[in-house]
């Protein structure tokens, strides 16, 4: 590790990992507006940025490498600091070492479950780096149940696992039934929304409407449907123990579901002590997990734990730039532990 220069900041190699570099017609987009704000404060602050794929590692004579894409701002860019990496390019790619990487953030829209490809690569720079966030913490928010798991105190919807249709349909069986509907999610799915589904009991031949779902996913969860969702939900936000803000998402006219990808809007709330009290249960329950938000119903309920919640709802609402949070408590870590170093070695 290098040795900071008094207040001069010392520049880390910092790596992207997401299943795409781009999910828009700009070089650079990484979907989630929380992530393109850590990345957008890193460009800025004159930080190395590469990004790979999982499907990019690879081990050559014993080593872990990955093909990753060199990141740069064009020269002289004077733009939004918080939106920089709309103007972010790749000006090569090449092989990487995993050991010369100093921070690592996984999106792992593209890590399904402890089976993923190229995990045992990626545990090497476990060794190395520091990762935002590791890969059990990572495989812990991917996996929906594990909320169910780890946190059975917690108030949460009815919510069963299944991988066979007839599974499926016993555990359909044993949902209230109060409202006419159930929901049914991919179990690792990774919050945007898309693979969160409302299907109707009463549906005609519902074994065949359910079917395609688990042909889809493999494994799915059913879930106690909650009207009050149609009125918001909350997200609070955490970045280790500090509860950054929470938010209130109200759903786009015609949808039930309230992901702001799939048009929900975003207002800042305050929340009850209990509704806080609930938030933090269910965050000290994923203690292994730095960045993430707790999802719940204003009743308390909460629906799901999401690792990289996004950045813009928190800036528009309350000027708080999460890309700027994370890298100051980042930076600070880093710099302590250069200046550990140095003084061991000058010992």
């Amino acid at each position: 590790m290098g040795v900071w220069a008094g207040s001069e900041r010392r520049r880390l190699r910092i790596a992207f990992e997401s299943g795409q570099l781009s999910y828009s017609d700009r070089d650079v987009d990484l979907y989630n507006s929380g992530v393109n704000q850590i990345l957008s404060v890193a460009a800025g602050r004159g930080h190395r940025l590469h990004h790979f794929r999982m499907r990019d590692l690879y081990a050559s004579a014993g080593l872990p490498y990955a093909d990753m894409a060199i990141l740069a701002l064009p020269r002289g860019y004077a733009g939004d600091p918080l939106e920089s990496h709309r103007a972010l390019q790749v000006i090569e790619t090449r092989p990487v070492p995993l050991a010369e990487i100093d921070l690592g953030f996984l999106r792992a829209d593209d890590v399904r479950d402890a089976t993923t490809p190229n995990l045992d690569l990626l545990r090497a720079m476990e060794r190395h780096s520091t990762l935002i966030e590791t890969i059990d913490a990572t495989l812990a928010t991917c996996d929906k149940l594990e909320l169910v798991r780890r946190a059975p105190e917690v108030p949460q919807p009815v919510t069963l696992a299944a991988d066979t249709l007839e599974a499926t349909m016993d555990a359909v069986e044993r949902l209230p039934r109060d409202h006419g509907f159930f929901v049914l999610k991919d179990r690792y799915g990774y919050g945007c929304g898309a693979q969160v589904h409302r299907l109707g009991f009463g549906d005609a031949h519902l074994d065949e409407v359910i079917a395609p779902y688990l042909d889809k996913y493999r494994h799915i969860l059913v879930q106690e449907f909650c009207p009050e969702v149609a009125h918001g939900d909350l997200v609070v936000t955490f970045f280790d123990d500090r509860l950054i803000a929470p938010m209130r998402r109200l759903p786009a006219s015609g949808e039930w579901r309230t992901n702001a990808s799939l048009g929900g809007v975003e207002i800042a709330c305050a929340l009850t002590p209990e509704q806080e009290r609930i938030a933090r249960a269910a965050r000290r329950r994923f203690p292994d997990c730095r960045y993430l938000s707790v999802d719940m119903l204003p009743s308390g309920k909460v629906l799901e734990v999401n690792a990289f919640p996004g950045g813009q709802g928190l800036w528009r609402n309350y000027g708080i730039s999460v890309g700027e949070v994370i890298l100051d408590a980042l930076e600070a870590e880093w710099e302590g532990t250069a200046v550990g170093d140095a003084l061991v070695a000058g010992d």
